[in-house]
């Protein structure tokens, strides 16, 4: 237990964290405005700008806003709920008033969190920011203690347009546009890894980053046993993204049980590092049973983890229009019958658009007519109109069977709005 000498000292190190960022942080386009009278909730996987995003929330109430962060060493291995008041207090006797905007960052670490966040909610004592690492955590305490009271939002690491932002970078050629995307998909999008000029401190990062949330917000989380067969299926996912997986070929490969392969993959899309995307299809039966396709949360992450020098520029880019959708709140699948296409999106669950992801210009006929021909298919298949062919290069439009296909490069795709403020 935390003496109250050290609390102060913590606390007053945390709010001189918060002034100083103030005036170092790059802002980002895809936060939430803070709502009164509703918690926001910051999700994500670690180091994805969670906590200066938060901080992007306080600029201009900055003497009025409370922060902490609950990683903090004092608390280790957790915190109990009554220091959230014991710290409000000291914040008081500090400041001579209460505060109006109160950040908890990493609140996963405070036991009992979500109840004291719904009495302070329920008497209109402040305005709450919650962030946390563990998506299973936050998703389940809100749904049962702050249900209605909330707004939860995930934090993605930077977009490709963010991406620009951070380094300045104003591109107005295609090739500037193009290496600017192939370093993007080589590096991904964690901020600080970004601003890291020198690739061997970058490496260095990305593999303490991923170090990080396997043991932290996995291993320690879930009490892990079997280490080994968690690593095997780490570096399996990170090395095959976009590539079709069951339990059953994990099983298989590593030996283990479907029931742990299963297990282990659930803990890692509840750290945010994985994500599993379901094949497209009206029976939910047939839906459920089919294999998935893996995707990771950067790709910088996967950058490090390959156990060869080979860039396979295809998966990097799938994998980043991937990221991309979601964070534009899509719900999306993948298709296949004779042929398979990447994504189609649906709302409401209904296919609305359906996305081909091709990192080439399509010069060689026989892969432009497997690609075009694949995404024919599926969009006769599910009755749409047109579709998109997301290309490294090439802008057209094409009229096939009665069906229009826009052929888009993917920088123009994931940065529309730069695209329009560069010319």
């Amino acid at each position: 237990m935390a003496t109250r000498g050290e609390l102060k000292k913590a606390l007053q190190d945390w709010q001189q964290w918060l002034n100083k960022n103030s005036h170092l942080i790059v802002l980002r386009s895809s936060l939430l405005k803070q709502q009164k009278d509703l918690c926001l909730a910051l999700t994500g996987v670690r180091h994805s700008g969670k906590s200066s995003m938060t901080v992007q929330l306080a600029l201009g109430r900055l003497e009025e806003t409370f922060f902490f962060n609950f990683e903090d060493p004092i608390f280790f291995p957790g915190a109990s709920v009554e220091v959230l008041d014991q710290l409000l207090s000291l914040y008081e006797e500090e400041t001579g008033k209460s505060p109006k905007l109160v950040i908890l960052d990493e609140i996963q670490n405070v036991q009992g969190w979500e109840r004291w966040v719904r009495k302070a909610i329920d008497l209109g004592h402040y305005q709450i920011v919650v962030t946390g690492s563990s998506s299973h955590l936050l998703s389940s305490e809100i749904a049962t203690a702050i249900s209605g009271r909330v707004i939860e939002q995930t934090i993605w690491p930077l977009s490709f347009s963010e991406y620009l932002t951070f380094l300045g970078k104003t591109p107005s050629t295609k090739g500037t546009w193009l290496r600017a995307l192939e370093d993007y998909l080589r590096w991904g999008g964690f901020p600080k890894v970004i601003l890291t000029p020198d690739e061997n401190d970058r490496i260095i990062l990305l593999k303490q980053y991923l170090s990080d949330i396997v043991l932290r917000d996995v291993v320690a989380r879930h009490s892990i046993k079997n280490q080994q067969a968690l690593h095997q299926i780490v570096s399996f996912y990170l090395t095959g993204l976009s590539c079709l997986h069951s339990y059953n070929s994990l099983r298989k490969a590593f030996e283990i049980s479907i029931e742990l392969a299963s297990k282990l993959t659930g803990y890692l899309t509840q750290a945010f590092l994985v994500f599993e995307m379901s094949r497209y299809h009206p029976n939910l039966k047939v839906q459920a049973r089919d294999p998935k396709k893996i995707y990771v949360i950067d790709t910088g992450l996967r950058t490090v983890s390959l156990q060869s020098d080979r860039e396979d520029w295809g998966r990097l880019a799938e994998n980043a229009v991937y990221l991309e959708l979601r964070r534009r709140g899509k719900q999306i699948f993948y298709y296949r019958q004779e042929q398979e296409v990447d994504f189609v999106i649906t709302e409401l669950g209904k296919p609305v658009d359906a996305i081909q992801v091709c990192y080439f210009d399509l010069e060689d006929q026989e892969t432009c007519n497997r690609e075009i021909n694949a995404l024919l298919e599926c969009l006769q298949a599910l009755e749409l109109p047109s579709g998109k062919i997301l290309t490294l290069s090439v802008e057209d439009v094409l009229l096939k069977e009665g069906k229009t296909i826009h052929l888009i490069p993917l920088y123009q795709w994931l940065s529309p709005k730069s695209i329009a403020a560069f010319g």
